[in-house]
């Protein structure tokens, strides 16, 4: 049987800037899903599970091919005691081939974890007096069979006879006097009993009362600290992203300084579109500077060096660095148009038409219009 407490122990943040070395590009959405799932991790250990869930479900609307996310999640309905719920998200992380097996050990688990937790309810306990009276009598020593039968009709005839005492209460009190004693008395106590669930109904329905007040404080006073601890947990994942950032900032700044151009080209590219503060916008406006000074040339030899041998796959993306790196870069419409010749030899089309239509467009008095105009008819456009 799987324990579930050493899979969550089990689970550690993923480390983006580690991946960032061994891959050419990490892609936004993906950035922010694994920074969310870090973010639930910490939540874990603080035992916030709805809080984690809430986290890792914002991961899954990123990167919905995010099976660590999907296998966590629902390790935090296990220990958030939604068995159903757990169920339902390892049946869905079977589909990935990686955790095909692990889900079943996991669902098998918590068939037997959940089964475990039922419980048997209790017996009423006015229901378990009843039952000590019955057999009170029922085991005492039997006199005879006709005693029996006496004291079973002895019982009908006193019970349908309840109903008639509103109209012949001296019927009633005779045929009373000549039921058994053994029978009055069980029928005495089951009266007594009876009264006690009526009393004990109240005592429950005032006890109820009580209940659903403190209940309603309670919720009141959820909802204010609940209201309270999102605050402080918006703050702490603002400064994980923010740390983040910062992170990606520091790394392009010594790729500069070791001159390793593409790989601060990189992250400063993947971060062009985000919101920063004061300071960090400073930050990243003069290592993007420094960048431009010092590293757009190399990168841009790099390419048309492996343009020149027509290994056109290789010299794309760093052409393409080099737009993006300084747009007004004065030999822009013989680089777009470089890019285009790319594109069309990779047999992408599309992006080639639209590359050699900018040249045309923005820069319609230089040769370089004439060339793009001439491979987009050599395309049959």
């Amino acid at each position: 049987m799987v324990n579930f407490e050493m899979e969550i122990k089990k689970i550690n943040p993923i480390n983006i800037k580690e991946m960032e070395l061994n891959r050419y590009k990490i892609n936004d959405d993906i950035k922010k899903s694994i920074i969310l799932y870090n973010s639930a991790i910490g939540e874990i250990k603080k035992s916030n599970f709805e809080l984690a869930v809430n986290d890792l479900k914002k991961a899954l609307s990123y990167n919905k091919g995010f099976s660590d996310a999907i296998k966590l999640i629902g390790l935090c309905y296990v220990s958030m005691k939604q068995y159903r719920n757990a169920e339902k998200v390892f049946k869905k992380l079977k589909k990935y081939a990686i955790y095909d097996s692990l889900a079943n050990d996991y669902i098998q688990s918590l068939k037997i974890k959940s089964s475990r937790g039922r419980n048997v309810n209790n017996m009423d306990v006015i229901n378990h007096i009843n039952s000590d009276i019955w057999n009170e009598y029922s085991t005492k020593p039997k006199r005879s069979t006709g005693k029996i039968i006496m004291i079973i009709l002895s019982i009908v005839i006193i019970m349908g006879g309840i109903a008639m005492n509103y109209f012949y209460p001296k019927f009633i009190q005779i045929a009373m006097a000549k039921v058994p004693i053994e029978t009055q008395e069980f029928l005495n106590k089951l009266s007594i009993n009876n009264k006690l669930i009526v009393k004990q109904e109240e005592v429950d329905k005032d006890q109820n009362k009580v209940g659903d007040s403190l209940e309603e404080n309670m919720v009141n006073l959820e909802s204010s600290e609940k209201a309270k601890i999102d605050s402080e947990d918006q703050k702490i994942k603002n400064d994980s992203y923010k740390n983040n950032i910062l992170g990606m900032l520091n790394d392009a700044e010594k790729s500069i300084g070791d001159g390793k151009y593409e790989m601060a080209a990189e992250d400063l590219i993947n971060l062009k579109n985000e919101n920063f503060d004061n300071d960090t916008k400073v930050k990243y406006d003069k290592l993007w500077q420094d960048l431009k000074i010092r590293g757009i040339w190399p990168i841009y030899n790099d390419g048309n060096k492996l343009y020149k041998q027509k290994k056109y796959a290789e010299a794309l993306p760093k052409l393409k660095m080099t737009s993006q790196i300084d747009s007004d870069i004065d030999i822009m419409p013989w680089l777009m148009y470089q890019i285009g010749i790319c594109y069309k030899e990779t047999n992408d089309y599309s992006n080639a038409l639209t590359y050699f239509r900018q040249v045309k467009d923005k820069y319609p008095k230089t040769e370089y219009a004439s060339y793009a105009d001439y491979s987009m008819k050599e395309m049959g456009n």
